[in-house]
C-alpha cells in the first residue's frame, strides 16, 4: 500500500482528512471537531480508534503528522486493527506532549521578547564612521535612535547627561518614533545645555569640554 495524502483541512467536521489505499482513513466527527477517528473500510466500515482533543492545536498537530507522512497510516491502521489502540495512543500522546511543550516555549519566548522591549540600554560604540551614541532595546540588534559624532569628546559630552536619564529612555524613543531621530537629538542636546548651565551656576560643573563628567544626576 502507498500513501495518498489529501488536502489538509483541519476544521471540516465529518470530512475525510487523510486516506491510505482506500482502506484506512483519518476523519473528523460530524458533531464535534475536537474528535478524530481512525476508520477502516474493509468488508464494511469499522471505527478502529477515537480521540478527543481538548485543544484544537493538539488536534492540528496530529492531523499534520498524518498528512505529512510522519505517522504511517497504513502501519498504525493495521496494528490497531489487530492489536488495539495501544500503539497509536502512545504515538499521539507523545506528539501531543511535544506540541504542547513547543507552544509553551513559544509563548514564553514571546512574553520574554515583550518584556525585553521595555528594557532600553544606552550604548556608546566606536565605529569606522565615527563615535556613536544610541538607544537600543534589549535583544534587538539595531538601535531605535542613534547620533554620530566625528570626535569622541562630543559624543561623551552628551553621554554624560543621557546616561542619567534611564527612567526617560522609553519617553525618548516615543519622541523619536513620533518626530524623528534628529528631533530627539535636538531635545537631548538642548536639555544637556540647560543642565550644564545650571550645574555650572551651582558650582558643581567639572569644567572643560565635559562639564557633566563628574555629575551624578539630580
Amino acid at each position: 500500500m502507498s500513501l495518498h495524502p489529501m488536502p489538509f483541512t483541519p476544521i471540516a467536521p465529518a470530512s475525510l482528512i487523510h486516506q491510505a489505499d482506500g482502506v484506512f482513513s483519518i476523519e473528523m466527527s460530524k458533531a464535534d471537531p475536537h474528535v478524530m477517528h481512525l476508520v477502516m473500510a474493509w468488508k464494511g466500515t469499522r471505527m478502529l480508534w477515537t480521540r478527543h482533543f481538548g485543544d484544537l492545536a493538539d488536534r492540528d498537530a496530529v492531523l499534520g503528522r498524518f498528512v505529512n507522512g510522519g505517522f504511517d497510516l497504513v502501519f498504525l491502521g493495521r496494528v490497531t486493527a489487530i492489536f488495539g489502540p495501544t500503539t497509536i495512543n502512545a504515538a499521539v500522546d507523545k506528539l501531543v506532549e511535544e506540541a504542547s511543550e513547543s507552544r509553551r516555549e513559544a509563548a514564553e519566548a514571546a512574553a520574554r521578547r515583550q518584556r525585553d522591549r521595555h528594557i532600553i540600554n544606552l550604548y556608546a560604540p566606536n565605529t569606522k564612521r565615527g563615535y556613536k551614541l544610541e538607544l537600543r532595546r534589549k535583544g534587538e540588534p539595531d538601535a531605535e535612535w542613534s547620533v554620530r559624532y566625528d570626535r569622541a569628546i562630543e559624543r561623551d559630552r552628551l553621554c554624560d547627561w543621557v546616561r542619567w536619564q534611564v527612567p526617560r529612555f522609553a519617553e525618548f524613543l516615543k519622541h523619536a518614533e513620533k518626530r524623528g531621530g534628529e528631533a530627539l537629538t535636538r531635545l537631548l542636546t538642548d536639555e544637556m545645555f540647560e543642565t550644564e548651565r545650571r550645574v555650572k551656576k551651582e558650582g558643581r560643573g567639572a569644567g572643560g569640554m565635559r562639564p557633566l563628567r563628574m555629575w551624578r544626576g539630580d
